[in-house]
């Protein structure tokens, strides 16, 4: 029995594959596609393939797929490569299986709710865009017809989900959460998160936790973000997408019984949005105990990640480590060395993840 996770490099956003293996069955995952770049690079005038291109590839040539693709929400970075990707035939077949996405379609669908007049939108170029609810239905358009299960609306109800290897349980978002996001899909076409935070990564770690204050973010697309705990192998693999603590929070201690006293054993966790320091909460690291927390970024957008979300965990969790999928962005955080060596912790992924 085998448990692989990988996280690929995937510029500003996410795409993570995750593969379990008992025996000769294999059951595959794929939590977004990142950017568009994730899926196809333009260097000299020239297409070359990205890392999620890469991922696909190998797989249609073995004439394999993913089982399950997640989406956890409409933003770029995490939608971009796969709408990319779905617009070559040859690659649908392996992404659309089975397929959670909160398109308004389904939402409108599951609380009896009017789908909006025009919101079948097509976009020409999406790399111009960072927060698009347009790319969202395109994607769910790009689906219709072609994906083996039905697809159905994904949110907080206290279920299990069993799959071949193990149980997902959803985290966020909760049905309030998804209404807000159908009024946004009613009345938006794209949004942007420029944040305008300035970097905190010339401060010390202890300089940063003097006056730290939580404020939580209050985007409605990340509040929309699908948030999944996968237990399989005997490890848990906490993936936050870009949720907000507080509703993962309220989920671990209403639907699986976590407390501070209690705290939920995971082997893995995603920080939530790139590490922003208003997505992970102290109050969401006493109800965890984690031995990897990744950051996923390239550091080029938005500020991310926040020095500040790092030096909440090291403060709370010591003894785990804080793995970044871009050795660069390790380097920029910490520009002092000695303080990165005395933390101990702090450290790039190196190739894919195996427990």
């Amino acid at each position: 029995m085998t448990l692989k996770v990988s996280f690929l490099r995937a510029a500003h956003g996410d795409a993570i594959v995750i593969e379990t293996c008992v025996g000769t069955e294999t059951f595959r995952i794929l939590i977004d596609g990142g950017p568009s770049e994730c899926y196809e690079r333009r260097q000299g005038g020239k297409r070359t393939a990205g890392p999620l291109q890469e991922v696909l590839e190998d797989l249609r040539q073995r004439g394999e797929r993913f089982d399950l693709t997640i989406v956890t929400h409409v933003d770029d970075d995490h939608i971009g490569g796969l709408l990319k990707a779905c617009r070559h035939d040859k690659y649908r077949s392996v992404i659309a299986n089975d397929v959670w996405f909160n398109s308004g379609k389904l939402i409108a669908r599951a609380f009896n709710t009017q789908v909006p007049e025009g919101s079948d939108i097509w976009i020409d170029d999406p790399e111009d865009r960072l927060t698009s609810i347009a790319q969202g239905v395109e994607f769910d358009t790009l689906l219709d017809g072609h994906c083996t299960s039905r697809r159905q609306v994904r949110f907080v109800d206290g279920r299990e989900i069993s799959f071949k290897h193990g149980k997902i349980f959803i985290l966020s978002p909760t049905e309030q959460q998804l209404t807000r996001l159908l009024s946004k899909w009613e009345t938006e076409e794209a949004d942007s998160l420029t944040s305008g935070v300035a970097k905190d990564y010339h401060l010390s770690l202890s300089e940063l936790l003097v006056n730290d204050k939580f404020v939580e973010d209050t985007s409605v697309h990340n509040a929309s973000s699908i948030a999944v705990l996968i237990e399989t192998q005997g490890h848990r693999v906490l993936l936050l997408g870009d949720a907000l603590p507080s509703t993962v929070c309220e989920t671990l201690r209403d639907h699986l019984g976590v407390s501070s006293e209690n705290p939920l054993e995971v082997s893995v966790c995603k920080l939530s949005h790139h590490g922003s320091k208003a997505n992970t909460s102290e109050e969401l690291l006493s109800l965890i105990r984690c031995e990897k927390f990744i950051v996923s970024t390239n550091g080029m957008r938005h500020a991310l990640p926040s020095k500040t979300t790092l030096a909440r965990i090291n403060e709370l969790q010591p003894n785990s480590e804080i793995l970044f999928n871009y050795e660069a962005v390790r380097d920029d955080v910490f520009p002092n060395l000695e303080e990165r060596v005395a933390c101990g912790n702090i450290k790039a992924l190196t190739g894919d993840l195996t427990l």
